[in-house]
């Protein structure tokens, strides 16, 4: 049966260690934020790592930041391919290395964030929801009619993501907006420098014009 838990209460770093250090062959699946990724074991080893795009170390250091989420983890599940070549010890010991480098990146992300651009973005017509949300998923700042703004924040940094990805290998101009429709509502996503906005547009609403609006109250 396979083991359930959360990040909070025992980090990837901590999963790794202590299940290498017990020889085990597994797969740990990751969730946080709409995104799902997954670490392989070997024989008491880190063979390979998968999130959206990433393969390899950079899909583990960039897991190894989680604070939050869930985890499985399913024993004696073989890799699909072998992207990692270095050591359990050294991959953690790399990974934490960055953790200093991207709490100085969000909190400079805080920092530029004006209090009331929030409530800029909430008041423009047509918008009913606003959510400014780090490139990694984390909410930054929300004001949604349900929830926490996790859910629009998701959709925001998932729709910016592909979107650059997309572009880069059609060798489009740059990703700065587009609406994606869900079931009941449309958000708008405007990329910024670290991070994205979405806005919940209302049925009527123009998204080119809360588009141009937006853009506007950004650039104060």
């Amino acid at each position: 049966m396979p083991l359930q838990g959360n990040l909070k209460e025992m980090s990837l770093a901590n999963l790794i260690q202590v299940n290498c250090q017990e020889m085990r062959s597994a797969r740990l699946t990751l969730t946080r934020h709409g995104q799902t990724g997954e670490v392989f074991l070997s024989d008491g080893q880190v063979v390979h790592a998968a999130l959206g795009a990433l393969v390899g170390e950079p899909a583990a250091y960039e897991m190894l930041l989680w604070s939050d989420g869930s985890f499985v983890l399913d024993l004696d599940l073989a890799p699909p391919e072998k992207s990692i070549n270095i050591g359990w010890q050294e991959l953690l010991l790399k990974g934490m290395m960055r953790l200093p480098e991207r709490e100085t990146t969000e909190k400079q992300v805080e920092e530029n964030m004006s209090p009331d651009t929030l409530a800029q973005l909430k008041a423009i017509d047509g918008v009913g929801g606003a959510v400014i949300s780090a490139s990694d998923g984390v909410v930054l700042g929300a004001s949604v009619s349900e929830g926490d703004g996790e859910n629009e924040a998701a959709v925001a940094v998932f729709i910016g993501g592909a979107a650059d990805q997309l572009g880069q290998a059609l060798q489009l101009d740059t990703f700065t907006h587009g609406v994606v429709s869900l079931k009941n509502k449309r958000i708008l996503v405007l990329e910024q420098p670290d991070r994205y906005i979405g806005l919940v547009l209302n049925d009527n609403a123009s998204a080119a014009i809360v588009a141009s609006t937006a853009t506007q109250v950004l650039k104060k």
